[in-house]
């Protein structure tokens, strides 16, 4: 396993919720906002802009005078979707929340006869492709990426509850349905990669300040499953992404991190780690100690809490993870009401905790 350092020590990132941009600013999050280059274009200054105006001062935005340029994906968005929309899932789109999959609920024999997506003739590629030209063509380049989803997340799209039932009673499917996402996702990562250099920023912020070029992994469902059933039937596919997309990171938003941990110490090629809130941080700590760890705080708790509490609690996962610089914090999907006096205090006491290991 390949250890990371940032080049920042300790890392801050925040992400809001589509709520947060639409009720505080008035952006809209329809289709356009994802694949009309000029909404693209607007949508993404706008945000840009808002955030160096209301956050510049803290040192998380480092841009100093925003300008307009060719991002494909909502990288200031947590906003997965595409895979399953190539796959065939209908997806709402609203003016206020991230694009929501319709399970597809596939048959028993249409999962039998699942094949990878073939990225030439599907519609959804072909669309996004046709935006990045489009960029290509006014900008001479493009930037940004698209949240590639993850292995599990996508069968659950595609099969709905019936996948459990699948790993359980006819694993031959599973691995049939997992191996279709599997390539589809392999393709499609190399493809934005190649044409921007960047995969998962829009999958979590902190990679951008810890490594931008990290392919992160979402495994968002494992907290579904057994570490037992995730060792028998998706490990392989997270060795096999991470072979093949280095470098590489997981992303467990789940509470329960410390449980799977002995499988994810397996996919040697991994150097990065979101830990969910609530996760055991000294014991996923204790079973990857060269891996980046990046500390999701509870964006529900950001709501309520009072600065204090979340001070006391950044102050104690600092603590737990013991490596300061292979440790990151952030708070993902905030809703419009979060206040601000919370992100100042975990601002602060991360800068706090970062002097200990300054002084000189």
């Amino acid at each position: 396993m390949g250890g990371l350092k940032s080049d920042t020590l300790l890392p801050v990132a925040f992400v809001f919720h589509p709520e947060w941009w639409h009720k505080n600013y008035g952006l809209c999050f329809e289709r356009d906002f994802f694949y009309d280059p000029n909404t693209r274009i607007e949508a993404d200054l706008k945000m840009r802009k808002i955030m160096k105006e209301r956050f510049g001062g803290y040192g998380i935005e480092r841009e100093i005078q925003p300008e307009p340029q060719p991002c494909i994906g909502a990288v200031h968005l947590a906003a997965g979707y595409i895979i399953s929309e190539m796959f065939g899932c209908d997806i709402k789109f609203s003016k206020e929340s991230s694009p929501q999959v319709i399970p597809k609920n596939i048959t028993d024999e249409e999962a039998d006869r699942i094949k990878p997506v073939n990225f030439a003739e599907n519609k959804t590629f072909q669309e996004l492709k046709q935006m990045v030209e489009w960029f290509k063509e006014r900008f001479g380049y493009v930037i940004g990426d698209i949240n590639w989803q993850g292995v599990l997340n996508v069968a659950l799209d595609l099969r709905g509850d019936k996948i459990f039932i699948d790993m359980m009673q006819n694993q031959e499917r599973a691995r049939r349905l997992f191996s279709a996402i599997t390539e589809t996702i392999k393709e499609f990562v190399s493809y934005i990669r190649g044409e921007t250099g960047t995969s998962s920023i829009s999958v979590n912020r902190t990679i951008k300040f810890v490594n931008p070029e990290l392919n992160l992994h979402s495994n968002c469902s494992v907290v579904m499953i057994s570490p037992d059933i995730y060792q028998d039937l998706l490990l392989e596919y997270d060795i096999e992404l991470a072979k093949t997309l280095q470098p590489y990171g997981i992303h467990h938003c789940g509470n329960n991190m410390h449980l799977h941990v002995e499988g994810y110490a397996r996919v040697k090629w991994a150097s990065f780690f979101d830990v969910g809130w609530g996760s055991e941080i000294f014991l996923c700590r204790q079973k990857l100690p060269e891996a980046f760890l990046n500390l999701r705080y509870d964006p529900v708790k950001m709501r309520q809490a009072q600065p204090d509490e979340v001070r006391t609690d950044i102050q104690k996962m600092l603590k737990q993870s013991a490596n300061p610089e292979k440790t990151g914090v952030c708070c993902i999907n905030m809703g419009w009401d979060v206040p601000d006096k919370n992100i100042r205090a975990i601002i602060h006491t991360v800068d706090e905790y970062r002097k200990q290991f300054t002084k000189h």
